[in-house]
Order: C-alpha cells, then sequence, then structure tokens
C-alpha cells in the first residue's frame, strides 16, 4: 500500500499550547426520531436543555486525548492515492483537529484525514467513493454499501459548529443492522449509467464510516478583469484579503467584510456578510454565478474504483456573469447559505465594486442603548447614505478601556456608541452625509461627542474600539497567558440574530438587560444599520453549571424575541448544528420539511455535512 502523505510533522508543534476545548460544553441529550445521534466525547459532558438538539455525535479529540481510531473504510484512501498520486491527504493529528472545529465554543469533532484536492475531477472522484458498495469478510452473499460524510473546508472561521463531524456513535448499520432493499436503479452499471431495473431491488447494509475534510486551498484561481465589469471570478480557496490585494491596482475592491479573512467558498457556504451589508448588502446579493461538485447519486462498485466508463458526479455551474437574470431557479441562490450540505462549491462569481474617493469615520455616544439604536433607525429611515453603522453598547466601551494599554489610544465615556463610515465619489456628498448624520444623532437624540476625522491613521483610532472588541470581549474574563481558567476564543460563544428596524432598538436593548439581570459578562454589538446585532459572551473553564445555565438562556431568549417580531434567528453566522432547533419555530415545520426535501433530492445518501441545518435520515434519503 502506498505510504500516505503526512503534510505536518511533530516537530511544526508549539511546546506550549492551551487545551482547545477547556470548559464543559452543554447539550440536549436527546435522540433523532431515527435514533441516529448520540453524544459521545472525552471527557464526559453534562447535559442542559438551553443547547441545540437533537444532539451530535462528536468524535472529541484534543491535544491531550489519545489519537481516535479512523472509522474510514480500510481502502478509501489507498484507492485515491492510487488513482490520483499528487492529491495530498494528512491524518496529522493537528490537521485533524483545527479541521474539525470552527472560531467558536463548539467542541472539537474531528474528521477521520484532510484531504488537499487541486481540481474538479479529483473532488469527482472523491464523492463518488463516498458511497460505495463493498463485500466484507462475513457480509455473506449481502453486500455493504459504505457511506463517508464530508465537509468542505475554508478558512474554519465559521461559529455554529459548521465544521463539526456529526456520525452515528458507531459503525453499527443504519436501521438497527437490518438487511434493507433498495432500487437496483441506484446501482453504477457497467453501461457508465444507473442501471434501469426500476422494477428489482437489492438486498444490502448500509454503513457510515467515518468522514473526510476536503480542504479547498488549492482553488487559487483569480480571473480577468474586464475593464467595465463589476464581477469577477474566484476560486473557493481564494481570501477576501488576497482577492483585493490582487484588485488593488484597478481601481475595485470585493466589499463584503465579515471580518476574519474568510475564503470566498466559505462565505459562499456561510451566507456571510458584516459590517459593509448596510450599502453593499450580504453574499446573498453579491454572488452571480458558482461552480460546485454535487454528492453522488448512485452507488459505486467497489470492482470499478477507478470508475473507468463511468458517470462521475455531476458538477454544476450555475448563474450567469449578468448582473440581471430571471432565467430559471435561482440555483446560485440554493447554494448561498448551503453551508456544504448541498456539495463542494469550487468557483464563485461575485461583484465587485469601485474603491471610493473619500471616506470619513466618525462616532457618537448616548446616554443609553436604546436611544443610540432608535437613531440608527432614524437615519436609516430617512435615507441617509452610509457605508457602516455599528452600536456598541456600555460594556463594550468598558472593555475597550481596559485594553488600552498605550497613550496612542484615550479610553471612552462608558455608554453606548455609534461608529459611521460614510463614502463617496466626491468630498461635498461626503460631508454632506456626515452632516445629516449627526444632526440626527446630536440634535433629534442629543448624542454627545460627536467627532470625525478624514485620514486613514485617525480612522482607525476613532473606529479603534469596534476594531478590537472580540478579543476585549474576551479579556473581561481572563485569558491572559497568567490565567489558566480564563476565556478563549474556543470558549467564547458568539451568537446573532437579525431584526426589523422597528423592532431593533427594544430587542437589542431587552438583551442588555438580560444580561445585566442574570449577572452574565458579555457585550452587545450591531451591524445595526441592517438590523442585525450580536452578543460575544466569554465562558471560563471555571465557570459553574448555573452560570452556563444562565448564558445558554440568554441566547435562547434573544432568539426567540427575534421570532416573535419577524426576525432571523441568524442574520450572517449561518445555522450549523448550533441554531437548528430554532429553524421550525421560525419557518414552520412545512419551511423544514422543504428544506428536507431539497437535502434528500440533492443528497440523497447525506454525504455532504450531515446533521447541518437539517435532520435528515442518514443515508436512506435514496430510498424515499
Amino acid at each position: 500500500m502506498r505510504r500516505l502523505q503526512q503534510t505536518i510533522t511533530s516537530s511544526s508543534f508549539p511546546l506550549k499550547r492551551r487545551s482547545l476545548c477547556p470548559l464543559t460544553v452543554h447539550f440536549a441529550h436527546r435522540t433523532t426520531t431515527a435514533g441516529l445521534y448520540e453524544m459521545h466525547q472525552r471527557p464526559e459532558p453534562h447535559f442542559s436543555p438551553h443547547r441545540s438538539s437533537p444532539p451530535p455525535y462528536l468524535r472529541y479529540s484534543s491535544s491531550s486525548a489519545a489519537p481516535l481510531k479512523s472509522r474510514l473504510p480500510s481502502d478509501f484512501l489507498s484507492i485515491l492515492q492510487r488513482n490520483h498520486p499528487n492529491l495530498k491527504i494528512s491524518l496529522n493529528k493537528y490537521e485533524l483537529d483545527s479541521h474539525g472545529r470552527g472560531e467558536s465554543h463548539h467542541p472539537v469533532s474531528p474528521p477521520d484525514a484532510v484531504l488537499y484536492p487541486s481540481s474538479v475531477e479529483e473532488i469527482q472522484d472523491i464523492l463518488r467513493l463516498c458511497c460505495r458498495e463493498v463485500y466484507r469478510e462475513g457480509d455473506g452473499d449481502v453486500p455493504t454499501v459504505e457511506i463517508v460524510s464530508v465537509i468542505p473546508y475554508g478558512a474554519g472561521t465559521s461559529l455554529e459548529g459548521h465544521l463539526s463531524f456529526l456520525l452515528p456513535q458507531d459503525d453499527s448499520v443504519v436501521r438497527n443492522n437490518d438487511i434493507v432493499e433498495i432500487p437496483s436503479s441506484l446501482f453504477e452499471s457497467n453501461s457508465g449509467d444507473s442501471q434501469l431495473l426500476k422494477n428489482e431491488k437489492k438486498r444490502v447494509r448500509i454503513k457510515r464510516k467515518g468522514g473526510i475534510s476536503i480542504d479547498m486551498s488549492n482553488f487559487q484561481s483569480i480571473g480577468e478583469l474586464t475593464p467595465g465589469d463589476g464581477f469577477i471570478k474566484v476560486g473557493a480557496g481564494v481570501t477576501r484579503n488576497s482577492l483585493n490585494d490582487a484588485l488593488r491596482h484597478t481601481g475595485m475592491q470585493f466589499m463584503i467584510d465579515p471580518g476574519a479573512d474568510a475564503t470566498l467558498g466559505g462565505m459562499t457556504a456561510c451566507g456571510a456578510s458584516g459590517t459593509a451589508a448596510v450599502k453593499y448588502q450580504t453574499m446573498r446579493e453579491n454572488v452571480l454565478g458558482l461552480t460546485a461538485v454535487l454528492p453522488p447519486q448512485t452507488i459505486a462498485s467497489a470492482s470499478n474504483d477507478a470508475g473507468i466508463g463511468l458517470k462521475k458526479p455531476r458538477a454544476v455551474t450555475c448563474g450567469s456573469n449578468a448582473l440581471k437574470n430571471s432565467a430559471g431557479y435561482n440555483l446560485p441562490g440554493l447554494f448561498v447559505g448551503s453551508e456544504g450540505t448541498l456539495g463542494v462549491i469550487t468557483e464563485v462569481t461575485v461583484k465587485i465594486y469601485p474603491i471610493p474617493s473619500y471616506v470619513i469615520a466618525a462616532s457618537c455616544t448616548f446616554d443609553d442603548l436604546h436611544t443610540a439604536a432608535e437613531a440608527v433607525t432614524t437615519i436609516r429611515m430617512v435615507g441617509i447614505p452610509v457605508a457602516r453603522i455599528e452600536l456598541l453598547d456600555e460594556m463594550s466601551i468598558r472593555a475597550f478601556n481596559q485594553s488600552v494599554k498605550n497613550e496612542e489610544l484615550k479610553p471612552m465615556d462608558e455608554k453606548a456608541t455609534l461608529f459611521f463610515e460614510f463614502a463617496g465619489h466626491s468630498e461635498s456628498s461626503v460631508i454632506a452625509d456626515l452632516s445629516a448624520a449627526r444632526a440626527v444623532c446630536v440634535d433629534d437624540f442629543e448624542g454627545s461627542n460627536f467627532v470625525s476625522a478624514t485620514d486613514e491613521t485617525t480612522r482607525n483610532k476613532v473606529w479603534a474600539a469596534r476594531h478590537r472588541l472580540y478579543y476585549s470581549s474576551i479579556a473581561l474574563r481572563g485569558g491572559g497567558d497568567d490565567d489558566e481558567n480564563g476565556a478563549t476564543s474556543q470558549s467564547t460563544i458568539v451568537t446573532d440574530v437579525c431584526v426589523p428596524f422597528s423592532s431593533f432598538a427594544d430587542i437589542v436593548s431587552a438583551t442588555a438587560e438580560d444580561l445585566r439581570d442574570m449577572g452574565v459578562f458579555g457585550t452587545v454589538f450591531g451591524h445595526c444599520g441592517d438590523g442585525n446585532y450580536h452578543a460575544i459572551l466569554p465562558l471560563r473553564s471555571d465557570d459553574t453549571e448555573e452560570y452556563k445555565d444562565k448564558v445558554f438562556k440568554v441566547i435562547e431568549l434573544m432568539t426567540e424575541r427575534a421570532i416573535s417580531v419577524g426576525g432571523s434567528v441568524t442574520g450572517e453566522h449561518g445555522v450549523g448544528y448550533g441554531k437548528k432547533k430554532f429553524l421550525e419555530k421560525m419557518y414552520g415545520a412545512a419551511g423544514v420539511s422543504l428544506m428536507q426535501t431539497i437535502k434528500t433530492s440533492i443528497d440523497p445518501w447525506c454525504i455532504m455535512n450531515p446533521g447541518k441545518i437539517v435532520d435528515v435520515d442518514l443515508g436512506l434519503g435514496a430510498m424515499k
């Protein structure tokens, strides 16, 4: 057997590294209708009704835990390397852990292998082998259909458990080891198409055999920019900063800014947005087209592991290069926000915009959060153009003040504060927008300390509290090198909702009051120009169970209030499994059922990121 490549050696490890999961996380202890999910992690978890349900199966691994045995089919990786000698495959423990977590509190749940394809064809062959008929010793004359789960990986910046591998408890056959009958039409034939014996059945066992991460970092293409066009094609592994660096000489820029240097494929899959959405909207409005490799519809034959003469899983290209398109179903929109549950996105066509000639930053403080939020609603409703407008509560400003360690940045009044950015093609138009916003804040809502800046260095100082918010919020609860129990990014919950403007001031103020009333440490802030707000809730490893219950209660109240006013359970973070339990409250049973129908139609064997967004029978969608 060809020796598998190890892309990272043990010498790459830092000598001292804090545990990846320093806290005990809560999960609801309940199984799905099919009884497919159970919690299994080291150390033993505690359970709470405030976490998402049904619970996933988590293959927990950390720097201090023993490596977990691979659950992949014994010949899965060797077949891939035989067919694709240049395909990089990593079994390195650090790589596995880093591909089994995002930037949030969800525990590490690693894949069994990380694959680094470089072409659409390699991805097609990988996915084909993820649903394969084999005859194993002891099976007798009944073959086994082995299903391998797949999660595409971008930069690992997701927040709702998107990258956690949710698998059955062990290698047991779906539906309690029953032998099931599957239409013969679902099996490959030597003619290169599925067999057409639709009235015949074939008896098989179905087993789920671990999972792989498909890392898209090799998809780095950036297309040519045609003068006059407002779009560009990029590979899914290109990050937004890399794209803007490449575009800098053109005077154009990709404007969606989620904060992290995420990949374009990941931003598409999660429906990302960020601080600039008030002017440039979200990924849903900025993706014109894309290419994605779909999961297989048929079962691969073990007698033809190379797939010679057989159709591969489909690679679909949808959308167009035009800024308007009303031709047929909105297929790009189906994949935006799909979170890797429908296929592997390999290329995206996105809108780009001229870089503004003039930019002014500003900030203004208010006596309370509700008043600041009302000012935002008024600015938006009267139509004052803003490029960015962010709201920070008084605890956010307190966190910033505690982080100030030098004389260049000065502490701010610990009050609710709005941060603005105005941008346009002429100085006079930008100054007019600034003056109009100042009048609303100061004259109509009695704001104070309204300051503005035009040069980049001073603009950054005006916005420093917003730029530092995430790490200064974590520092509120320890987290320094001398505090082993302090909060870290891996123990911090970052959650979001989005509400209509008419309810924004009341809803965001209610969340801040919940934190005060329950004694929960956290900060509340928002991309308030579109009604999207967040809470950063750091957890220490020595927090009591009672305190953790309060934290999850804050999230529950925040989400249910958003639903009650017709808002969304998430404006930009996505669902993952962290917010899955709220979808039925938001869309109703019929809406969730339609999502399940879409999922099982495109991914009948539930190969792609199972357990995310909606629950479906694992591997049995094809037989419905």
